[in-house]
């Protein structure tokens, strides 16, 4: 083996040109007028004791203005004989000895001691400490090398070097071991691969000589030996924390340090990995100098073995002429901000108009704008601007609407779904949220009684948390991203590539959620929900609990993974508590660093726009705060006020920060991220429909919802607004916590419904909206205008808009003349139609004569095979639940009082409890009815049941291939099947060969075979009835109320009766309600005015102003 000395003087050799730093040195300068008053020199002395230690020196220049730089490569360097210096100042030992690196520029100078030591010693190389530090930087084990899942060219380390123990093996026992020769290291493939001794598609990393050869040889002449006891990172820190680069172009060096086990400190630049989040604004080379490229910030992650730490760069560029100028601070949160926007020199911009303020606020409260009452009263109002604004906030926090707005909200994170819940469930959780918005649970209390709700999610409906996350590991990750906001999803399969988070903390987290219980609700036994072909169905209601039993294997160790905490605070349950207990307690302490942080940040963003950390559910190393003493306060206020989620939104609200406009002055016109300006936000899909619907005075028609109801009451997803528009407009499906499924963007699809949508033309032509009753009620066009404009835009139009608008209504009159014309000409249509419709009926009438009359079937008896249940319900139907046996095989009896029998009638029928809504119990909803057999005797006789021959097979609907006829063709192997039309009532009707005569009554036995080979194709719902009408028989006849009507001889009806009828011929007739529609889309306008009035607010709400929030 080389001695040490030997090694310092092969080190010295790649530091020859280091040596001539001057001429290197010499195209950094300072920034034109700058004087330097100061030189900062860090670290303030240098120890180095073995051969590869270094230290990279990082110089501030401070100027007569107060303002630092970077200045590292631009001093001149004087440096003792036993030190290498880089270009970018890194420090590496030449020999031992001690002296000063001294350092000049602009007249001022700056000096480090240094003393080097122990160069002699030996040296043991650490695989941990050492060798996986160099091979990650090396890139080894990234994900585009030998970090790939399957490695690469059958060599494979751990991703970014997670795992010691696997690297050390695949180093040390694959091809035998012959990556390395220990005698003659040089020889080894591990040096001779990345040096270019041998080909490596990896290309030449280093050479002989170089830091990382030199100690990879050490290694492997020691042995490669493997020592777990290294002494560990624990701390990270990137330095300069906040540095400021004053022009593109400038440079900033960055220096990092590791923390370790034993509480050494080390500076790592060299083998640290820094990266820039903004790439426009600077990068950042392997040396870990940024290179400012535009004004703007971004941050600096540093990443070295498992730890992370960040810096936030500011690259302020031009600001000539800029002087802070003192505005008012209402609270601390203006003070915050406005210390930030000195420090990137940024000036805040004037605040909103009251006007803006007063729909802004409203909007962002209640999710609707201000009625014109409202706004016009605002306006008047003469007292000091910060006090009527203040009123309005806290009057709104609370209020009726806030509280429907805001249980959206969070109906929204909480996935309220009646896909996972089914109506009844879904409709207890969402009013159990009510009631916590209702009565301002605090934060704490509301997520821990979703923790650890228990009992049937009926009765306690926070256990809906549970029905919902049926697995560990999603548990873990929703629970995560919800109420911490760290995504945990991450380091599931390996260490989080971005974070501290490890692939054994993701296990040991997961373990908390191991022993959740779910038990059918015995109310609602047998009864389904959901079910795929990979999932079967869920019990429809289910009761939570915790048990003792169940845990979580690791992938990869294949132990069983211990429920601990991935980082500590004291404030933690006993350990005798429940785990789910413990975990609830741990997550909404005080001292949890994230929850009350991650939820201050939420609110934050859903007010202003934009979160102090974005996106506002991915907390991280890398993605650090915008402002992080803002969001400290908030937090700490949060806490303080016993997580009062009101209290919050009233400072915020308050704030001179919330009420800025949305106009720029020269100083923050490129702000995006620091609140310098109000920044404007498209309103989110239901915002938007309750502010349509508000703003003309058209009732809303929502479906499951009184007339007039808003969509923010909507149930979940499933329901939607004519043409879709809640989709469309980004309404969440309510699958994921992620606020990534909300989409607020403005695409094509959008501006289209907005143009010529159902939603928006409907509520502008509805004969009783607002823009009628004005027109009925006034004549003063200005006074009409300017209450469209308070209504639609919350403020009153400008004199060139009135003049607009005036003019709108003029151009307008032409349109009511052809109006008018169009009117009479369908009314017209109309009428000459009505005079047919009387012989009209009379057919329509006849025709149904022959529809039959259906007597549902009251069965006894109904019985199963396999362990099925077979429940008869009010309705006469039958529920199957319990075990969904194969061969399915119903057997049902049933008197029967007519005298004749001529058809049979099974309707197979949806139910909330089965999967996909029914009406089969397979997975996704089908059946397979492969025979259908009818048996009768006469009522009381003695013997056995006579089959009857069943013919004229027909259904609303059949599956290719599995035709209805097939269920009575006496081959088990064909049948009837539905797919894909799940989740809806279908209908097949089979005749008897022989109409049954049974003078008095008959006692049927109907029997149905399934045989499916997919096993679980049984029907889940179905009703049985029987017909007296003579064939053909008619698949869809009238409604029963109707066919009664249809028995009765004219003569003998009533008069409502033949009302009733009318009606429903009416419903029917295609041409008639052709018309009548085209009728009432040419309503008659009120008066000549009209067409331009509904043109002015077609326009306004196609405009920006209202479609945004300002």
């Amino acid at each position: 083996m080389r001695n040490d000395h030997r090694v310092s003087i092969r080190f010295a050799a790649i530091f020859v040109a280091a040596l001539c730093c001057t001429a290197v040195r010499a195209a950094e300068t300072l920034p034109p007028g700058a004087k330097l008053v100061k030189i900062e020199a860090q670290p303030a002395n240098i120890t180095l004791n073995t051969p590869y230690q270094y230290a990279q020196v990082v110089l501030t220049g401070v100027l007569d203005t107060g303002e630092r730089l970077d200045v590292t490569r631009m001093a001149q360097i004087e440096k003792p004989a036993n030190l290498n210096v880089s270009p970018t100042v890194l420090v590496r030992p030449a020999a031992d000895g001690d002296g000063v690196l001294k350092f000049s520029l602009a007249g001022q100078t700056a000096a480090i001691p240094v003393k080097v030591a122990g160069l002699k010693d030996k040296y043991e190389v650490s695989f941990v400490r050492d060798v996986m530090p160099t091979m990650s930087r090396m890139g080894c084990n990234a994900g585009t090398c030998h970090g790939a899942q399957n490695g690469k060219n059958g060599f494979k380390l751990s991703l970014r070097g997670y795992d010691p123990v696997l690297d050390h093996r695949s180093l040390t026992d694959d091809l035998e071991g012959r990556r390395f020769n220990r005698p003659a290291p040089d020889a080894s493939l591990m040096l001779l691969k990345p040096s270019g001794g041998v080909p490596h598609v990896g290309g030449v990393l280093y050479h002989p000589g170089d830091p990382p050869y030199e100690l990879l040889r050490s290694w492997i002449a020691e042995g490669v030996k493997l020592d777990l006891t290294s002494p560990r990172v624990t701390k990270l820190e990137v330095l300069p924390k906040s540095p400021v680069i004053p022009l593109p172009k400038m440079k900033q060096q960055m220096s990092v340090y590791a923390t370790y086990s034993d509480g050494k400190v080390r500076d790592v630049t060299a083998e640290a990995f820094l990266d820039s989040s903004n790439t426009e604004v600077a990068t950042v080379d392997r040396q870990g100098t940024l290179t400012a490229e535009r004004r703007g910030e971004s941050t600096v992650l540093a990443r070295y073995e498992g730890a992370y730490s960040a810096a936030t760069l500011v690259v302020m560029g031009d600001r000539s002429g800029y002087a802070w100028k003192d505005v008012p601070a209402y609270n601390y949160i203006d003070t915050l901000v406005y210390d930030k926007l000195r420090l990137i020199k940024e000036m805040p911009g004037d605040v909103c108009t009251d006007a803006e303020f007063i729909r802004r606020v409203n909007l962002d409260l209640t999710g609707l704008p201000p009625t014109s009452d409202v706004v016009r009263a605002f306006l008047a109002d003469a007292r000091p601007q910060r006090v009527k604004r203040d009123e309005v906030v806290d009057k709104l926090i609370g209020g009726p609407e806030f509280i429907e707005y805001w249980t959206n909200k969070w109906a929204d994170l909480l996935d309220v779904n009646r896909k996972f819940l089914g109506p009844q469930g879904a409709t207890a959780y969402r009013a159990w949220i009510r009631k916590a918005v209702a009565d301002n649970m605090p934060y704490d209390q509301l997520a821990h009684a979703i923790l650890t709700g228990s009992g049937s999610n009926l009765d306690n409906p926070p256990a809906s948390y549970y029905k919902i996350l049926r697995d560990p590991d999603a548990a873990m990750e929703n629970t995560t991203q919800l109420f911490l906001a760290v995504r945990f999803n991450c380091n599931k399969c390996h260490d989080h590539p971005f974070e501290r988070w490890t692939q054994n903390q993701y296990y040991d987290l997961t373990a908390f959620f191991a022993q959740v219980g779910r038990k059918e609700d015995p109310k609602f036994k047998g009864q389904k929900i959901g079910g795929t072909a990979v999932d079967g169905a869920a019990p429809l209601v289910e009761d939570i609990s915790d048990t003792n039993a169940g845990d979580v294997k690791h992938p990869r160790t294949g132990a069983i993974a211990p429920p601990v905490f991935p980082f500590m605070h004291p404030d933690l349950a006993p350990p005798t508590a429940s785990r789910r207990e413990q975990l609830a307690h741990w997550m909404v302490s005080k001292q949890n660093p994230y929850f009350a942080k991650s939820y201050v940040n939420r609110i934050w963003s859903y007010l202003l726009g934009v979160g102090i950390i974005e996106p506002v559910d991915d907390i991280r190393a890398g993605n650090p705060a915008t402002n992080p003493p803002l969001l400290d306060r908030l937090t700490q206020e949060f806490i303080a006020g016993g997580f009062n989620t009101r209290e919050v939104m009233r400072t915020i609200c308050k704030s001179r920060t919330y009420q800025l406009s949305i106009n720029t002055n020269p100083w923050n016109k490129g702000d995006d991220q620091n609140y310098a300006h109000a920044i404007p936000r498209r309103l989110p899909a239901e915002v938007l429909y309750d502010s349509i619907q508000r703003a003309t005075g058209s009732a809303s028609h929502l479906p499951g919802l009184a007339v007039g109801a808003r969509a923010a009451q909507l149930l979940d997803s499933e329901q939607d607004a004519p043409g879709g528009f809640l989709d469309l407009f980004g309404k969440p499906a309510r699958e994921s916590v992620c606020e990534c499924e909300r989409s607020t963007t403005m695409m094509l699809g959008p501006v289209l419904n907005m143009v010529n949508g159902p939603v928006v033309g409907e509520a502008v032509k509805d004969p009783t909206n607002r823009i009628a009753k004005l027109l009925t009620t006034e004549k003063d066009n200005a006074k009409i205008i300017d209450e469209l404009y308070l209504s639609i835009l919350c403020r009153p139009p400008t004199s060139a808009e009135l003049n607009e608008a005036i003019k709108a209504f003029k151009d307008g009159e032409a349109d009511y003349s052809v109006a008018v014309t169009e009117h009479a000409k369908r009314v017209a249509e109309l009428a000459a139609y009505e005079k047919s419709l009387d012989a009209r009926q009379a057919q329509w009438e006849k025709d149904l004569q022959t529809t039959p009359v259906w007597t549902v079937l009251d069965v006894e008896n109904p019985k199963a095979a396999g362990g099925a249940i077979l429940t008869k319900q009010p309705d006469g139907s039958v529920l199957a639940t319990g075990t969904n046996a194969f061969p399915g095989m119903y057997t049902l009896n049933a008197k029967v009082k007519l005298a004749t029998v001529t058809a049979v009638r099974l309707e197979a029928l949806p139910d909330p409890s089965l999967p996909a809504q029914g009406p089969g119990r397979a997975p996704n909803g089908n059946f397979v009815l492969n025979e259908f057999k009818v048996s009768a005797k006469a009522e009381g006789a003695a013997g056995a049941f006579t089959p009857v021959a069943l013919h004229n097979a027909q259904a609303d609907f059949s599956q290719d291939a599995w035709a209805v006829a097939g269920a009575i063709d006496g081959n088990e192997a064909t049948g009837w099947a539905v797919s894909p039309q799940f989740g809806k009532a279908h209908t097949a009707v089979f005749e008897t060969k022989t109409p049954l005569a049974f003078p008095n009554g008959a006692e049927l036995s109907i029997t149905m075979v399934q045989k499916f080979p997919g096993k679980d194709h049984n029907l889940g719902k179905f009703r049985i009835s029987v017909t007296t009408a003579k064939a053909p028989i008619l698949l869809n006849g009238p409604p029963a109320p109707i066919a009664a009507i249809l028995n009765t001889p004219p003569e003998k009806r009533t008069p409502a009766q033949a009302a009733e009828l009318k009606r429903d011929f009416r419903a029917t007739d295609a041409e008639y309600n052709r018309l009548a529609h085209q009728l009432a889309e040419f309503a008659v306008p009120v008066d000549k005015r009209h067409p331009g009035a509904q043109d002015l607010v077609w326009a306004l709400l196609n405009s920006k102003a209202f479609q945004f929030n300002h």
